[in-house]
């Protein structure tokens, strides 16, 4: 009764065709339809939780960071649309939400980097102040402006993409992968990742501390 809001960090959906024979593990094979039912658990949760919502490698925008918003049209819910890269303000805090595509450069090029420990591939992204790090290994769409350097100091880093849990703190800033609900695929056994599905991080703003909720109980 005490949450008051929810952030998701991108892939709100599986999506199709973004890994070598996906369809063959998929139970809805066509991207709107897995967007509405997205849509439908979402209207479940009550109308005084605020959802945050940002995309992800799967989703149904262009695959290059920073990613925009999620079209509007693919909720009925009232949700919070972010970018990717996205920032937002929770009661005083700076969350820097961003789903981590790029991640898997960094485990390729650190050793000390793994699928196991998402944390300790979030802040080697920190300590070098850029979300994409490694040129040439991500999609990056050219502008203006780098929206993936890390010009403010966050009090939080949400990220996904490794479906694997992970809470730590780096120099004061709370870092979280908020892990999935998806168990280990096909693809992912022959990737090496090991998914840690049904976890949900709750973080207490008042006291700076985590929880996990067992959703597979």
């Amino acid at each position: 009764e005490k949450i008051r809001y929810i952030i998701i960090a991108g892939d709100v959906v599986d999506g199709v065709g973004i890994y070598p024979k996906q369809e063959t593990e998929l139970v809805i094979t066509d991207v709107f339809k897995q967007y509405s039912f997205f849509d439908e658990l979402m209207c479940e949760i009550p109308d005084r939780i605020e959802i945050f919502v940002a995309p992800g490698n799967h989703d149904a925008v262009r695959r290059a960071e920073p990613q925009p918003m999620l079209p509007e049209e693919f909720f009925t819910r009232r949700m919070h649309r972010l970018t990717n890269p996205g920032w937002v303000e929770i009661e005083g805090l700076k969350h820097l939400v961003y789903h981590g595509t790029s991640m898997d450069s960094i485990i390729a090029s650190l050793e000390h980097c793994d699928y196991v420990h998402p944390d300790k591939t979030m802040i080697e992204l920190l300590k070098r102040r850029h979300l994409s790090p490694i040129y040439g290994e991500n999609l990056i769409a050219p502008g203006d402006e780098d929206h993936l350097v890390i010009d403010n100091e966050p009090d939080i880093v949400h990220m996904g993409h490794l479906h694997k849990n992970a809470y730590s703190i780096y120099r004061g800033v709370v870092l979280l992968n908020s892990g999935t609900f998806q168990e280990q695929t096909e693809f992912q056994l022959r990737m090496g990742h090991v998914p840690s599905p049904c976890l949900v991080p709750v973080f207490e703003c008042k006291t700076g501390k985590v929880q996990h909720v067992h959703f597979h109980k």
